[in-house]
């Protein structure tokens, strides 16, 4: 037993005299260590936004341009309005669509006359649509509103983040234009539609 004891001894005495052997050593031999971390990475994707506005100040998603009364036979119209790109993005692509709604305001007794459709409007069938003018660069359109309904424009431009563009639109009612558009009138709901 008392060898047992001696031999457990001698094993213990050589793993501690190990131990503090490794310990000596690696205060003695030096090695290179470097760390480096990243925290809080993170991914955002862009905005694309853009908005219209009627003096080039305020800018909306929905606002209501323009309203042109009393047009006569031979009247020419000019509207101005502002396209901005509130987005982070370029905008790239840029159209406007119409939507055009003709009706009767009432039945004028000169209308009725020469009116054969008194639950419909005709003023979209001579009121032209000019031109487009963006940022002084004019774009001859001449079509009627009611050819115009639901096609697409493309405004030649492109708009960095921040930019904004004046439009004018220029709407003429030809001296042609007769007693069945008398009193009638006409919505345009205009879309603008933007692509990067």
């Amino acid at each position: 037993m008392i060898q047992l004891e001696v031999v457990k001894m001698k094993r213990l005495k050589i793993v501690v005299g190990v131990l503090l052997f490794l310990v000596f050593l690696s205060s003695v031999v030096s090695i290179f260590t470097d760390t480096a971390v990243s925290k809080g990475n993170s991914i955002t994707t862009a905005e694309f936004d853009i908005a219209m506005s009627k003096d080039g100040e305020r800018f909306y998603n929905d606002l209501k341009l323009f309203e042109l009364k009393n047009l006569l036979p031979g009247d020419t119209r000019t509207v101005r309005f502002y396209i901005k790109n509130r987005g982070t993005v370029a905008v790239k692509r840029l159209s406007m669509v119409l939507k055009v709604r003709n009706y009767e305001v009432k039945m004028s007794p000169g209308e009725k006359a020469v009116d054969t459709t008194p639950d419909v409007g005709e003023l979209g069938k001579w009121l032209i649509l000019e031109s487009l003018e963006i940022n002084g660069k004019r774009i001859t359109v001449n079509e009627t509103l009611n050819s115009l309904n639901g096609k697409s424009l493309e405004l030649p431009v492109k708009m960095q983040p921040g930019e904004k563009i004046e439009v004018r639109m220029t709407f003429k009612l030809p001296d042609e234009a007769g007693n069945e558009c008398q009193t009638d009138g006409i919505d345009v709901d205009i879309r603008l539609d933007a692509s990067q």
